[in-house]
């Protein structure tokens, strides 16, 4: 039986924000391994929930129902399943229609995350987490629908992410085109920035080569931000190997997370001085521009050209006008919302039909 907690509306909720292959995993494996921390598997339900309940002020027992069936109807994004959540279907509605009496749409979305499987053993749980990459260009928006949650903001060096990112093509969850992933986290980053200046109290950004440096220094601060007490015991979190392997019994958490299959480690640091010409590094630095300076990735020695500038704006204003689609879809019907979120991949997986076809060509 899944673990349940009484007082939700005052346990806080916090958010785990980051590109793809940034190291946002790791950190949601860590306070998954944390005892008094529930934090789920990535699902990416949460916004489309909240827009076709948000207008929910009484709860009824056929409200709930819905609730359920809503999450249940929609069990699959992409290479994510409902089935790595483990919940049970009865217990978990039984466990809900209390929260009808006074619950509000942000309760029943903490009750969802609260109530997923975990491995690791759990005692009072004081605070309960989210991690899907794909909502960090939502983050404005989880800002006002939790008005008390608080952010941890990782930014991974472009040019490794835009090579973790190119190592898993194949399952053809984005392009890996070096000017399109970079504008991405640019965009990202720019987001991060801008929250924090705002929202000093509630942001903390991170980068990942300092967090795999210091993992002993900052987790502890990591905690006390969240308000939870620190365990060292969760690096050991990658002594759980076998068990996970078994529990979600998927072949794709060993590509995606291979790393976390052992301590943490500075093993996926640099990997882009010997994956990427120079001529890749000179168009990601200046596709970067001043966030990769601001992040410290780059000392904008490099002359700045007008015409490499220019070569990176067909995919840099097709990523931000995606990304700008995808937020403003987010405030339409649920419907729509799913329908972005997982019909938009044909973009991805023409690019990848244009590329295989185009590498079979037969040469003069």
């Amino acid at each position: 039986m899944n673990d349940s907690v009484n007082n939700i509306h005052q346990v806080p909720i916090f958010f785990i924000m980051g590109r793809p292959r940034s190291g946002t995993t790791l950190l949601s494996t860590l306070f998954d391994a944390h005892p008094n921390v529930k934090i789920p598997p990535e699902f990416p339900i949460m916004l489309p929930l909240y827009q076709k309940f948000r207008k929910i002020k009484q709860w009824n027992e056929e409200t709930v129902h819905q609730f359920v069936a809503f999450i249940f109807q929609h069990n699959v994004f992409i290479h994510r399943t409902l089935e790595n959540l483990k919940i049970d279907r009865e217990e978990f509605t039984a466990d809900l229609l209390p929260l009808a009496k006074d619950g509000s749409i942000q309760d029943f979305l903490k009750k969802l995350n609260a109530y997923t499987y975990s491995l690791f053993p759990k005692e009072k749980i004081e605070a309960i987490g989210d991690k899907n990459p794909v909502y960090s260009i939502y983050t404005e928006r989880f800002l006002k629908i939790f008005p008390d949650s608080k952010f941890i903001c990782i930014v991974r060096d472009y040019r490794d992410n835009f090579v973790s990112m190119k190592k898993l093509a194949d399952l053809k969850l984005e392009a890996p085109i070096l000017t399109l992933q970079v504008s991405r986290w640019r965009y990202v980053a720019k987001i991060f920035v801008r929250c924090q200046k705002k929202h000093p109290d509630r942001f903390r950004i991170i980068r990942y080569e300092d967090f795999v440096n210091k993992k002993t220094e900052m987790m502890p601060e990591l905690c006390d931000f969240i308000g939870i007490p620190y365990d060292p015991a969760a690096f050991d979190f990658y002594k759980k190997k076998e068990e996970t392997m078994k529990t979600y019994d998927n072949p794709l958490i060993a590509r995606f997370h291979s790393s976390l299959m052992n301590p943490v480690n500075t093993s996926r640091m640099e990997q882009w001085r010997k994956e990427l010409t120079n001529a890749e590094v000179k168009m990601a630095d200046t596709v970067a521009g001043k966030y990769g300076r601001l992040f410290h990735y780059n000392d904008g020695s490099e002359p700045f050209s007008l015409l490499r500038w220019l070569k990176s704006r067909p995919m840099a204003i097709y990523g931000y006008l995606l990304f700008k689609l995808y937020y403003w879809g987010s405030y339409l019907p649920s419907s729509v919302v799913l329908w972005l979120s997982v019909k938009l991949l044909v973009l991805v997986r023409t690019w990848h039909y244009l590329s295989a076809k185009k590498n079979t060509q037969p040469t003069a």
